[in-house]
């Protein structure tokens, strides 16, 4: 009943002095000591009514106790995965449950001061890890690119900038902590997210691979893993364009190192793959050229660059 009149107040009056009073100084406060139970019982609250609104506003009061201090980061990712842990349990009720949960992760991610990254998204989903942690983790995607903090960032491109940013800032978790490669085809749509998924997937198998067998590798593993359907879509080279970029921008390599011969020949294969039509030919360079730009938007790196990729790879 406590967390209950604590959501209610905090929707009506968007104050936070009265909660952070109840759980770090009133003594008599039966949430003061039991932090972690508290963000388990808000989370649980939210699901009763209006969840949808009320799922959002949880996670902003997450997001400001954790920005103050007044939550650990334990707290908050041990608390949402207790409810997580549950999730056979309220899917019946609430079909769109995994959904909740993740509106309530979106304002963690999202806030500037809650130090929120992929890493604690990993850690408050253990529980369902990997049998239901794809679904949860698009769920989580869909939140982020809905929401009215990621889209006035760099209007043609949206979102999935703040996306690739906030990935590249959690030391870049690996995807298959969150999706198994065997299920890279059930979750891949030929949208933003998918082709987020398939870059990082890439990327992560290039990141353990030599350059000289990378080629030989890579090939393999995406005949293995990515269905033919998905490989014949020009977005895939966008994509296979990203996981290059981002593996030229870590340490010890350079943006010259995107015009490695084994990079080229990738790009190469995929862009004329078969014999095509002019007009596929173009759109799959056109996706090489975006996912140039989107990378150099979200590294913030000249320009420049695809105006010498589109001389040398295409």
């Amino acid at each position: 009943m406590k967390c209950k009149n604590i959501l209610i107040e905090y929707e009506q009056v968007q104050n936070l002095d009265d909660i952070i009073y109840s759980l770090s100084e009133d003594e008599t406060s039966v949430i003061r000591t039991r932090h972690e139970e508290f963000v388990t019982s808000i989370s649980l609250i939210t699901l009763d009514s209006s969840p949808i609104t009320r799922t959002t506003i949880a996670g902003k009061i997450f997001a400001k106790l954790l920005s103050k201090k007044i939550l650990s980061m334990v707290a908050i990712t041990r608390g949402i995965d207790a409810v997580l842990k549950e999730w056979n349990e309220y899917l019946m009720d609430y079909p769109q449950f995994f959904s909740y949960i993740a509106a309530i992760i979106a304002p963690l991610l999202l806030s500037q001061n809650a130090s929120f990254d992929f890493n604690n998204l990993k850690d408050s989903c253990t529980s369902i890890r990997p049998d239901n942690s794809s679904t949860f983790f698009t769920e989580v995607l869909n939140k982020v690119l809905s929401s009215k903090e990621t889209q006035n960032i760099k209007e043609q491109l949206g979102g999935i900038l703040w996306v690739y940013n906030k990935w590249m800032t959690s030391e870049y978790v690996p995807l298959d902590v969150f999706m198994p490669n065997n299920q890279i085809n059930k979750y891949f749509k030929n949208d933003r997210i998918g082709i987020f998924l398939l870059s990082i997937a890439m990327y992560d198998k290039m990141k353990t691979t030599d350059i000289k067998p990378l080629y030989n590798v890579l090939h393999s593993w995406i005949s293995t893993n990515i269905s033919a359907e998905i490989i014949k879509c020009p977005q895939f080279v966008r994509a296979l364009t990203i996981a290059i970029v981002i593996v030229c921008s870590k340490p010890n390599h350079s943006y010259e190192d995107f015009f490695d011969h084994v990079h080229v020949k990738l790009l190469t294969c995929y862009i004329r793959s078969e014999p095509l039509p002019e007009p596929e030919i173009q759109a799959r360079e056109v996706q090489c050229l975006y996912g140039i730009q989107i990378m150099s938007a979200a590294l913030e790196h000249p320009g420049d660059c695809s105006i010498s990729s589109i001389r040398i790879v295409l």
